[in-house]
């Protein structure tokens, strides 16, 4: 049977936001060569605890609010990002594909724009809660192009 890495995990099961949870994927993260921009790892371990929080309470805060079309529509966004933050995840670490990376994080911060704007509709505090992912998503977008663009990676 072959070696098997140990998944850091929360008290609530894997974490969803993008990980370099294994020894090989920080090695191969190391490696790469990284625009001057890239935020320091103690950034990334206080931003992404952030953005979920936020996702979360926005999430919660749509739940909340009246049925409605537009209601219906910032949680298909909503959902669609918390999918789109899970694969991004899975292109860029597990399958070591930036180039399919960027394109996700460019999808995902079309999506992040369109539930902020369908959530002003529904609950202010719920779209106000999909600003830092709107944010962050449009740095990941260009850390993944840069990244891709740096490296001999392959696009998938």
């Amino acid at each position: 049977m072959g070696h098997r890495h140990r998944d850091r995990r929360s008290a609530t099961g894997p974490s969803p936001s993008p990980s370099l949870s294994s020894p090989r994927a920080q090695r191969w993260y190391d490696r790469l060569r990284k625009p001057g921009f890239t935020p320091p790892a103690p950034v990334f371990a206080l931003t992404w605890p952030t953005i979920q929080a936020a996702q979360a309470y926005s999430g919660y805060s749509l739940l909340r609010a009246p049925p409605s079309p537009e209601r219906t529509t910032a949680l298909v966004f909503w959902g669609a990002n918390q999918i789109g933050v899970a694969g991004w995840s899975e292109g860029f670490f597990r399958l070591r594909a930036p180039g399919w990376a960027a394109l996700g994080s460019a999808a995902l911060g079309g999506s992040a724009v369109g539930h902020v704007g369908a959530a002003r509709q529904v609950a202010i505090r719920a779209a106000v809660a999909g600003l830092p992912l709107a944010a962050w998503v449009g740095l990941a977008t260009l850390l993944a192009e840069e990244v891709w663009r740096r490296n001999d990676t392959p696009a998938a």
